[in-house]
């Protein structure tokens, strides 16, 4: 190390920091911008997390959107009632649960979900696109692992 050289804090360098705090500081900008449209952040959270699949299990749901599990419960019986969520019974075990986004909830996130991508590559914008591609499959390889 030479004398110009600053040491790099341990927060710094250290991952579960970084993925926190760059987490949080992408979250907050978005997360303002939906707000300032009237949106809840847990509402966007959870349709955009259904939005591009058929139907989850509420585990499988809160393993994508992150909340506790009776927040979660609390957050579909309501978002059911609005019409923005659809719950499907299991034919074979009646206590199995799928949630699905339904047609009016589809419509309502189809625009956030535009501004979503519009604020990633924003974000994004200092990087090539392969260094973008790199660092999300980094990530998407870190999350299977730590899974595991």
């Amino acid at each position: 190390m030479t004398l110009m050289t600053k040491p790099i804090d341990f927060t710094d360098d250290y991952l579960a920091y970084l993925l926190a705090r760059s987490s949080h500081l992408v979250s907050e900008q978005f997360h303002r911008q939906i707000q300032a449209q009237g949106w809840s952040t847990n509402y966007w959270r959870i349709l955009a997390s259904l939005s591009d699949v058929g139907a989850l299990t509420l585990t499988q749901l809160n393993q994508r959107v992150l909340f506790k599990q009776p927040t979660l419960s609390k957050l579909v019986v309501k978002m059911e009632a609005e019409q923005l969520l659809v719950r499907h019974k299991h034919d074979a075990d009646k206590r199995s649960v799928k949630i699905s986004i339904s047609a009016m909830g589809r419509t309502l996130v189809a625009d956030l979900l535009a501004q979503a991508k519009a604020h990633e590559a924003k974000v994004l914008e200092d990087y090539s696109e392969e260094q973008q591609q790199l660092l999300k499959s980094m990530l998407r390889g870190l999350v299977v692992h730590l899974q595991e």
